[in-house]
């Protein structure tokens, strides 16, 4: 009777997954197709999966598709990378589109 102790506050369970939330990152083909999902959102364009190109140590997306797209898009980057970040979270997030 001694050694008893009060039990311990339970954990919340949100924060026993704490760690992998800051750790894990997007897996490249979730990052491919949420960027098609808000470009189509953001800028109004149907671009294909297979044209898009993620590079995970780079954080770099690619694009094949035609120069008035591409252009387009750099304009509005900014909506984009926000729209991203608040998808995928701040570092399975791309940096840069060519």
């Amino acid at each position: 009777m001694e050694q008893y102790s009060t039990p311990k506050a339970m954990k919340q369970i949100g924060s026993l997954f704490e760690r992998y939330k800051t750790r894990i990152k997007a897996p490249q083909a979730t990052v491919e197709k949420e960027f098609v999902q808000v470009i189509k959102d953001v800028a109004g364009f149907d671009i294909k999966f297979e044209q898009v190109v993620y590079t995970p140590n780079t954080r770099t997306i690619s694009l094949q598709v035609s120069s008035i797209i591409k252009s387009e898009l750099t304009l509005k980057q900014q909506v984009i990378f926000q729209e991203l970040e608040n998808r995928l979270g701040k570092d399975g997030c791309p940096k840069v589109i060519f």
